[in-house]
């Protein structure tokens, strides 16, 4: 492999690492990557012009989280403002026993997220609702977090509506009654997933006492005229998302919801407003109800647009100039055990989707380029299938730098590094996936090989 083709993915891996280890801001190391890749692949016989157009595709591929983002940012100041959220904060401590948070954390997302088929929508809407009760009752957000992502990344898995799941299907030629055919390893994780979270539930420190959340909730009521009208805007985002509206336009519906809301309740004045909407929402109330009511604004997710930006401009120039196909080539080598084969496909979807910083570039990039792999086992097609659902599908949210944990992460309000020990969903689906591959042939396919790979 000429090192020209590497040196892109060294810097950028040099660049994480830096980022990690010392604080040098990953912004910088992505540029650094940028320049490096720029130098590279002109001596791979690519203009610089041509390079500056296959970094804007790439650029153009990351509009929808831009987009997706950007909405985000807007629309938790107004869910703010308006009182949804505090509302359903009200609510939910009133409904929810929080002493099993995390585990009601983990089903109420999966369960939500299997209906409306998207983990961004559940966790803007639900988990944000629910990361202001944990707040409330003094539970680790970290913990609380990464329930929610687990939970959401499950719909993920299992929606018939899930756009990344279709997207797996599609790539590789796989059928609904397959997929449901070879879900055991998955469903195993589901269950492994519920008792870990009932663990950490039963042994964690106690929650906050009744008189605390009672205390909140008093707060909440001197604070907002709390009824089940300020729960409208959440009805709309949910009613939207159910109805397979697209996630952006779904957005816009409940940013309307919710600006109107704010005009008809609140009615703050228009230097309030503009800076609710610009720096994020503060109450200002002088008691510890601002540190459970507050956030979203513009300013703080610049730098995470700047970011994906700067990640889509990188994996465009790799992406169009085939940089990863010999990388999937010389990890994959050759095998003849099922379970070797899976694991190399799990390894390798992680290192395409740390370089991508995308969730759909490795779908695709995998979905063609391990494909001819694959079809040299009985059911190949199934058999790739089934791994990168397991695999390449829930991995992006254990990267901080990835459009999608980005994305969770405004949404939440706590960083990836924080929610990534308690990511099990996403942590434990590969390896079960890569133990369980031996049995693939009880599931629906055979992988009795018809020659080595």
């Amino acid at each position: 492999m000429p090192m020209a083709a590497m040196l892109p993915i060294f810097s950028l891996i040099a660049g994480i690492v830096l980022s990690l280890t010392i604080g040098f801001p990953l912004a910088l190391g992505i540029v650094f990557a940028i320049l490096v890749t720029l130098v590279s692949v002109v001596k791979l016989g690519y203009s610089w012009k041509a390079q500056f157009a296959f970094g804007w595709e790439g650029v153009k591929q990351t509009k929808p989280v831009l987009m997706i983002l950007f909405l985000v940012g807007l629309l938790i100041p107004l869910l703010m403002m308006g009182g949804t959220i505090p509302a359903i904060i009200y609510y939910g401590l009133s409904i929810v026993n929080v002493d099993y948070l995390l585990v009601l954390a983990f089903l109420m997302t999966a369960a939500v997220s299997y209906l409306l088929g998207t983990s961004v929508g559940t966790l803007s809407t639900v988990g944000l609702s629910l990361m202001g009760i944990a707040h409330a009752a003094d539970i680790s957000q970290g913990m609380v977090a990464g329930a929610l992502i687990s939970g959401a990344m499950v719909g993920e898995r299992f929606s018939p509506i899930s756009s990344s799941r279709l997207l797996v299907l599609s790539s590789v030629g796989m059928t609904e009654e397959k997929d449901r055919q070879t879900r055991r390893p998955a469903w195993l994780t589901v269950g492994i997933c519920v008792v870990l979270y009932l663990v950490l539930d039963l042994f964690r420190s106690q929650a906050g006492s009744s008189n605390t959340i009672q205390m909140y909730q008093e707060l909440l009521l001197r604070h907002y005229s709390i009824s089940w009208l300020l729960m409208l805007p959440l009805i709309v985002l949910i009613a939207s998302f159910a109805f397979r509206v697209k996630a952006i336009v779904a957005l816009l519906y409940g940013i309307v919801a919710s600006a109107i809301l704010v005009f008809v309740t609140a009615t703050p004045d228009a230097k309030t407003f503009a800076g609710s909407m610009l720096y994020g929402y503060e109450l200002h109330s002088g008691t510890s109800l601002d540190e459970l009511v507050h956030g979203g604004g513009m300013l703080s997710i610049i730098s995470v647009l700047i970011l994906i930006i700067l990640a889509g401009f990188l994996n465009g120039i790799l992406n169009r100039a085939n940089l990863l196909t010999p990388i999937v080539d010389k990890m994959m080598g050759s095998t003849k055990k099922s379970t070797v084969l899976v694991a190399k496909a799990a390894a390798l979807s992680l290192l395409v989707v740390i370089i991508s910083c995308n969730q759909t570039i490795p779908i695709l990039v995998l979905g063609s380029t391990l494909l001819h792999r694959f079809s040299q086992w009985n059911d190949g097609r199934v058999f790739l299938g089934k791994t990168m659902m397991d695999t390449t599908l829930v991995m992006p949210v254990l990267i901080p730098w990835n459009g999608l944990a980005m994305v969770i992460s405004i949404a939440l309000g706590v960083s990836t590094v924080e929610t990534l020990p308690y990511l099990f969903f996403s942590l434990l689906l590969p390896i079960v996936t890569i133990v369980a591959s031996r049995n693939f042939n009880t599931e629906g396919g055979s992988i009795a090989n018809k020659k080595a790979i």
